[in-house]
């Protein structure tokens, strides 16, 4: 019954992912919930802009009354700030005139939540009791995070849209720079689906499989973790031909300690690391904190690391550095690879060049790695510059202006 239930829930994915309408995309999945919670009506709630106000933006056509505008402290409020689901399997009369318990004997509130952002609620509502089993409670969450995703999707697929009508004012420039675009539209395009698809039957199998524990629950994880890690590639592209404003414009500042995502990015590689007997090493200093957006510093030492590894010697090493010096935060990724040569090095950070265009790469390197770093070093005010000898390996330095410590 529940994998039925989920491939509905792929289903309308796959139909919203070339939606840029938000309003359409959550009432496609507000209808969806309807129909597989078996549910009598439903309201969806979203944030005006990114503000903390939310607005009514869908009402089932049969509903019979219109939920009061919720307020700051109350249920939606609460669902959003706890992002899990708020059950009520009984609704108990009350003597307002916002008594809805003649109407509705159950109802749930599903935050439309991902990451870290939010986008609002959906109330499911049934005019019979309800009660709410693992795995409705695991269809609850699916269809939050399934919507709020396609939210996402959407809302990129908007700066892409921007991105290449800026782009087709310049349409006089370099035929090439036209046909990488055309690139990036295709390939965003393609990989989407079946990323969709894995994602949601990946989460399926962590969240309804009691059986899934120890070293295998590992492995689901990670598959999961690489996943996402394919949808931030697809994010990349966009980045990379979109203006400054739009791009600064996503990003989430806050306190971030660099020593905590170099090791947590260094262990996820060990693995691919051992594949080539490549051994990996750190030395992380405490306390090393700047200010920038995690996601994307987790993505530059990603990208450094896989790069280190792609172009590492059989039983070679990588070694990992995190310091600071006086007010500067450092970071240093080397290895003792096939290097880079003189003449490559200014062109390192340009899109899809390679620099060893010899080199298999087993299909890992896309050509975009090291223009993202360089961008993302930019975006945080900070400076790279590398240092590298053909066959001996190649060193690659950050500098971030660090927060004082506590």
């Amino acid at each position: 019954m529940i994998t039925s239930q989920i491939s509905q829930i792929n289903q309308t994915v796959l139909e919203c992912l070339n939606k840029t309408d938000e309003i359409s995309i959550v009432g496609a999945f507000a209808e969806l919930g309807q129909k597989v919670l078996k549910a009598d009506f439903g309201f969806v709630w979203i944030d005006s802009l990114g503000s903390r106000e939310l607005k009514l933006v869908y009402k089932s056509e049969h509903a019979p009354f219109t939920l009061a505008a919720p307020k700051e402290g109350g249920r939606n409020y609460n669902v959003l700030e706890n992002f899990i689901p708020d059950y009520v399997t009984r609704v108990k009369k009350s003597k307002n005139r916002y008594d809805v318990s003649k109407y509705v004997q159950s109802f749930v509130i599903i935050p439309l939540t991902y990451k870290e952002t939010i986008y609002g609620t959906m109330v499911l509502c049934f005019k019979k009791l309800k009660i709410f089993s693992r795995e409705k409670k695991v269809i609850c969450e699916y269809i939050g995070n399934s919507a709020a995703q396609a939210i996402t999707i959407g809302r990129l697929k908007k700066k892409e849209n921007r991105a290449m009508h800026v782009l087709a004012k310049h349409e006089a420039d370099l035929k090439e720079e036209q046909l990488r675009n055309q690139f990036l539209a295709d390939a965003t395009h393609e990989i989407r689906t079946p990323l969709a698809i894995i994602k949601g039957n990946v989460d399926l199998a962590i969240l309804g499989d009691n059986r899934i524990r120890g070293s295998m629950k590992k492995t689901f994880n990670a598959i999961s973790h690489e996943v996402e890690h394919l949808s931030n590639i697809i994010s990349d592209l966009a980045v990379l031909t979109s203006n400054k404003v739009m791009l600064q414009s996503s990003f989430i500042s806050k306190k971030v300690d660099l020593g905590n995502i170099a090791e947590s990015v260094a262990s996820r590689y060990e693995t691919l690391a051992k594949k080539k007997k490549i051994s990996i090493t750190t030395k992380i200093a405490r306390n090393v904190a700047i200010s920038g957006d995690s996601i994307y510093l987790e993505r530059l030492l990603s990208n450094l690391i896989r790069n280190s590894i792609t172009y590492g010697k059989v039983n070679g090493r990588i070694r990992i550095e995190v310091s600071r010096r006086k007010n500067r935060a450092i970071i240093i990724v080397s290895d003792n690879g096939i290097g880079i040569s003189k003449e490559d090095i200014p062109r390192i950070y340009d899109r899809f060049y390679r620099a060893d265009k010899s080199h298999s790469s087993g299909g890992t390197n896309t050509g975009l790695g090291l223009a993202i770093v360089s961008w993302i070093v930019k975006v945080h005010a900070g400076t790279i510059g590398v240092k590298s000898s053909l066959g001996k390996g190649t060193t690659f330095h950050v500098s971030f202006s660090a927060l004082k410590l506590d």
